[in-house]
């Protein structure tokens, strides 16, 4: 079978994971060029994975990477160029996977996803963790009723992130090309919980900017009321001052208790139902590591047979939209409801968040 063709636009520090994990599907996938502003960093990145004895264009032009055969353009760089980088390649008939988040504003995200149904090319979002072998077998478990009525569910992201890191790049934590903490770190998280707990109905945030030197948020804390009348609770920071400090994710119902801990949700420290054979479940549950290749196993698969991939683009508007009115909620001090007319980042410029 045909290997699918793969081009990477952006060669900065997330590529690098996109590449490792494509080179571990290479009887599947071929990557057939690489883009960026910066012909250094294309050299930087060959090198450094040991693409040396492949055989890679290097591209610093947007335009003339779109002009080679290619099944798959990845989109790897700045968050506000996200969207129009995927418009472009979906206009030359690519199918497309950006990198999270998809767009800085609802309107934009729900309208490059008619777009790409119009092109009939897949778009698809980097949420990876969906994939998690653990992070399955809890879905599964909500998806058979084992829970119950869901009565809440938790996020909790307490990272660090240096000066440095937010001073790298200059879009980096600026409301015009990036967002903060929810929008890059939490986004993830608050995706299983929205993709678990089902819609959501109302939110209501908090947010400030109490360490990090950048514009948005560095602690952003929310409120969600769901359809299903379950509540949420969203908890994100960067400004721990030594090192990340917990990632977790629980969900508690009726019948049932789950959680999830550790660096990456690879801790899975409560796993209790009633049904006392459904919690013996626990020692069979795999534990997967963060990575790229489910993702691209499912996408190479799409491709292939015109299937819909788990983290297809319409499947990430919800955790964008509920992200937006967080922020929305934060700027104009009250209550928004789901789903937002329009909103984005931009508009939180000149808004205070306390």
């Amino acid at each position: 079978m045909q290997r699918i063709k793969v081009g990477l636009i952006g060669c900065g520090k997330i590529a690098e994971k996109h590449v490792k994990s494509l080179k571990q599907l290479e009887s599947d996938v071929e990557i057939v060029a690489l883009c960026d502003i910066s012909k250094e960093q294309i050299e930087h990145l060959i090198n450094k994975l040991g693409l040396t004895e492949h055989k890679i264009a290097k591209e610093t032009n947007i335009e003339r990477l779109l002009q080679r055969e290619m099944d798959l353009v990845v989109i790897a760089t700045s968050t506000d160029s996200h969207l129009p980088l995927a418009r472009q390649a979906l206009q030359a008939n690519k199918h497309v996977l950006v990198e999270k988040p998809l767009a800085l504003a609802a309107a934009e995200a729900r309208a490059i996803v008619k777009e790409a149904d119009q092109c009939q090319r897949i778009l698809a979002v980097s949420l990876q963790t969906r994939y998690l072998s653990q992070i399955q077998a809890v879905k599964k478990a909500l998806d058979h009723q084992w829970f119950g009525k869901l009565l809440y569910g938790t996020v909790k992201v307490r990272w660090h992130r240096d000066a440095d890191y937010y001073q790298s790049s200059r879009w980096r934590g600026t409301w015009e090309k990036d967002g903060g903490v929810l929008l890059n770190q939490c986004i993830h998280y608050i995706d299983l919980l929205q993709w678990m707990a089902g819609p959501v109905q109302a939110v209501y945030g908090l947010g400030d900017t109490f360490v990090q030197p950048m514009e948005a948020e560095d602690v952003g804390l929310g409120l969600l009321t769901f359809t299903s009348g379950a509540f949420g609770i969203i908890e994100g920071t960067t400004a721990i001052h030594d090192r990340n400090s917990e990632t977790s994710l629980e969900l508690i119902g009726e019948h049932g208790r789950v959680s999830l801990e550790g660096a990456r949700l690879n801790k899975l420290t409560q796993w209790s139902f009633h049904d006392k054979q459904r919690t013996a479940e626990w020692q069979s549950i795999p534990i997967d590591a963060i990575s790229h290749t489910p993702l691209y196993k499912d996408l190479v698969q799409a491709i292939r047979t015109g299937s819909k991939p788990l983290v297809s683009a319409d499947a990430s508007l919800p955790s964008l939209e509920t992200i937006l009115a967080l922020y929305q909620s934060m700027g104009e001090n009250r209550p928004v409801a789901l789903p937002l007319d329009n909103f984005s980042t931009k508009e939180m410029a000149n808004k205070r968040l306390r």
